[in-house]
């Protein structure tokens, strides 16, 4: 124990280094606990992936939110057909009622 006490003394610049590590790797892991999920809409007359991402992205930036949805539908181009079930992405922070979204936590 005196030894590990001597060490931090004489090299405290590497225990505030680890500290710092220790900060951003706890600062990562509290964001990886956003949950991805998504929420299921059937499409209306006239919507586009671009108008329903300035509805629906909530802070994700469109193109991103629009690439997400061409995956998760397993879209080849940006059409979309009215009355088509799509499902879109939506983030839940930890503590979040996870009923808004719970279609997507299963998966299909």
């Amino acid at each position: 124990m005196n030894f590990i006490m001597k060490f931090i003394k004489e090299n405290y610049y590497f225990a505030l280094l680890l500290l710092v590590c220790l900060s951003f790797a706890w600062y990562q892991f509290d964001q990886l606990a956003e949950e991805d999920h998504y929420m299921e809409i059937v499409i209306d007359e006239g919507d586009t992936l671009w108008g329903l991402a300035s509805s629906y992205s909530d802070g994700i930036p469109r193109q991103h939110w629009i690439d997400q949805v061409r995956s998760l539908n397993e879209l080849t181009s940006d059409q979309i057909n009215s009355g088509e079930l799509l499902r879109l992405p939506v983030k839940l922070k930890k503590g979040t009622d996870s009923r808004v979204a719970e279609l997507g936590v299963e998966g299909r």
